[in-house]
């Protein structure tokens, strides 16, 4: 590195971050303003259920944003957290899912707010 000059090194450094992998953001627009769920009662269950063990696992924190909740989870939460949005936006098409590695905001219009902040929440019994 000698002889080489200060702005040299600094744009080596910043080229090598811009080529690391980084996940990017996933914006997941709602599509319908009717609040509900389209899943069975079964497939319901089974969805909160997977829900809770996430939130038991790896839940760093759950925080209230405008329009409804954001939830960021710790290591080896990602991939489940991507597998239960991917169910998620097909029965509550009226949330909107923005994806951001670990964590995850969802947002409504209106009573969408509330229903999120009802619905996602850790459950002390499971």
């Amino acid at each position: 590195m000698a002889g080489r000059s200060f702005l040299s090194r600094v744009q080596d450094w910043c080229d090598a971050c811009l080529s690391t992998s980084v996940t990017p953001v996933e914006l997941i627009k709602a599509t319908s303003d009717t609040i509900m769920c389209t899943l069975t009662s079964a497939d319901l269950a089974d969805v909160g259920s997977a829900w809770q063990k996430l939130f038991r696992n790896s839940l760093r924190a759950r925080d209230l944003v405008p329009g409804g909740l954001r939830l960021s989870f710790g290591p080896g939460g990602e991939d489940a957290l991507r597998e239960l949005v991917e169910i998620e936006r097909d029965c509550c098409r009226w949330i909107t899912f923005e994806l951001d590695g670990p964590s995850v905001t969802m947002t409504a219009e209106g009573e969408g707010e509330a229903a999120i902040r009802a619905i996602w929440v850790v459950d002390p019994t499971e």
